[in-house]
Formats: structure tokens, sequence, C-alpha cells
């Protein structure tokens, strides 16, 4: 395994903890925040849904599916052996966002969000938002090396 994708991982969860419990600890359930008045508020709720609060109700199957992520994260990160830094952090990115979520899901049996933007319509925590930039630069990095690879083999 890749140094920058273990430490990214890890760094990436514990962000995501501790954001939490300072929320926890410091706003009640239901309510919020003005932090941008119409536009961003920092609103504690829980989820026993999927990110941006999608299937409510499945803390059980997506626990399951969570582990199974997880597994799948690091079996691509062993086959592809892509050796840039960026592609490894990208990794790191959805590793530590789906453990910190699976933390949350192990041991409360839902997950504290708290990002929430008017505009977008579903509140989020950290580990959403890491999930996330981190799939969207992973299938930029795996496009780009397709192409690459492609060009090398003189196939246009």
């Amino acid at each position: 395994m890749n140094l920058y994708f273990i430490i990214t991982g890890i760094c990436i969860m514990v962000i995501d903890q501790v954001t939490k419990y300072l929320v926890i600890q410091k706003l009640p359930v239901n309510s919020s925040i003005e932090i941008i008045k119409g536009f961003f508020y920092i609103t504690h709720i829980n989820n026993t849904g999927a990110a941006f609060g999608l299937f409510q109700g499945y803390t059980k199957v997506l626990t399951v599916i969570s582990i199974i992520a997880i597994f799948l994260i690091v079996l691509l990160k062993t086959i592809l052996k892509i050796n840039s830094v960026f592609y490894n952090i990208s990794l790191g990115f959805i590793l530590g966002g789906a453990l910190g979520n699976l933390v949350d899901r192990y041991f409360a049996g839902k997950v504290t969000d708290f990002f929430n933007f008017t505009f977008f319509g579903a509140v989020f925590n950290v580990a959403d938002l890491f999930i996330n930039i981190g799939f969207c630069f992973t299938i930029i990095i795996i496009l780009k090396e397709y192409f690459v690879k492609r060009r090398l083999r003189g196939v246009e």
C-alpha cells in the first residue's frame, strides 16, 4: 500500500470524526447556525440513509455496502497500479470518507450531517464531501491513464 493513500485516508477519517463530534457537542439535533445568511448554515441532522439523505432507514444494508466499498477501493488501488501521488490521494479521500461514515453507522446507527447550502437541497458532512471529490478525481485520473496508454500503443 502507498503511504499517501493510507495517510490521506486516516486524515480524512479523523477530520470527519472530529467535525461530527464538535457538531454533536455544540449544536442540538435539527437546529442550525447561520454562517452566510440565506446561503450556508451548519445544521445538525441525523441521517440513517446514504450520502445526501438518500435511502433513509437502511443503516444495516449501508454498513455492509460501506465495508464492500472499502474492500473495492483497496482492490482498485492494488489492481490498477497507478503510481501517481494524485491518484493515491484521491483514493485516500474516498477511503477516509467511507471509513468516517462507516464508524458512525457501526457505532451510532446513524451518520451526523451538518453542511447545509440552501441551493443544494441536502445536508452532508466531511466524509460525503471527500468521497465525491475523490471519486471525481479518480475517474479523471483513470481516464487520463487509459488515453495515455492507448496513445503510447499507437491507437488513436
